[in-house]
């Protein structure tokens, strides 16, 4: 007897409800819902520029002049790299408390007269130094990750899955 009153306590803790805390990170993301950001996710993906909008809204059709080459952020092993900007740019990078903090970038020092090209790196290394806001969604399929500054401007990227081995 005195054995099953000892136990009883450890059986009704084993029937309790999963925290929903621990359950909502075990759950795919319905359609067009947020979801945490983690390093994984962002490295199974290719980003491309799909959107720009500065503080009041406006889009910001300098990024956009080269169709064919989208702005490019692209993840792998704690790293960040940025394509189809003036420069070739990268650093290492965290996910804090759903910023992106990007650690001091490298980038090459090429002379770039292309005008969307120098547009893409200002807006781009400028976004990346700020801390932005990190936002993952889905609509349907289709990931987005979205950028934030503190003045208000984003960029919204969509994902295409990477080629790997």
């Amino acid at each position: 007897m005195k054995i099953c009153l000892l136990l009883l306590p450890l059986a009704v803790a084993a029937c309790m409800a999963v925290p929903e805390s621990t359950a909502r990170a075990t759950t795919p993301p319905a359609d067009n819902a947020s979801a945490p950001a983690s390093p994984d996710t962002l490295d199974r993906y290719r980003w491309q520029l799909h959107d720009a909008v500065d503080n009041s809204g406006k889009r910001l059709d300098a990024l956009f002049g080269l169709p064919d080459k989208p702005l490019q952020l692209d993840f792998a092993a704690g790293r960040i790299h940025v394509r189809n900007a003036c420069n070739g740019i990268g650093g290492s990078y965290l996910i804090v408390e759903g910023h992106l903090d990007v650690a001091p970038m490298i980038h090459t020092m090429m002379a770039c007269h292309d005008q969307t090209l120098m547009q893409r790196q200002n807006t781009i290394t400028a976004m990346l130094s700020s801390k932005p806001i990190l936002i993952l969604s889905t609509t349907g399929s289709t990931p987005t990750l979205t950028l934030t500054a503190d003045d208000g401007q984003t960029l919204t990227f969509t994902g295409s899955t990477t080629q790997g081995p």
